[in-house]
């Protein structure tokens, strides 16, 4: 995965973020920023990230893809949007 494309992903995801959860509007998004510890996005903010991603980048979801590790941060999430692509 080159350098831009992760960006692109992160980008992507933070600014996703950014719109639909508000604890997270005003926020510096990094890679590292806390998703699920933070208490910013809950169950049903899972499922619409989720269909966001699948819809975004063209993924296809599994019942294992909701494994907690891949919503730690925005780091791990663009790695998993990158795994699935692959």
């Amino acid at each position: 995965m080159l350098a831009s494309e992760a960006e692109t992903t992160t980008g992507a995801i933070a600014g996703f973020l950014r719109e639909r959860f508000p604890a997270l509007a005003n926020r510096e998004l990094t890679a590292e920023t806390p998703l699920l510890g933070s208490g910013a996005i809950d169950s049903l903010g899972i499922l619409e990230l989720m269909t966001f991603l699948a819809d975004r980048f063209g993924i296809e979801l599994t019942d294992d893809d909701f494994d907690p590790a891949n919503f730690d941060t925005i780091g791990h999430l663009a790695r998993f949007v990158e795994r699935a692509r692959a």
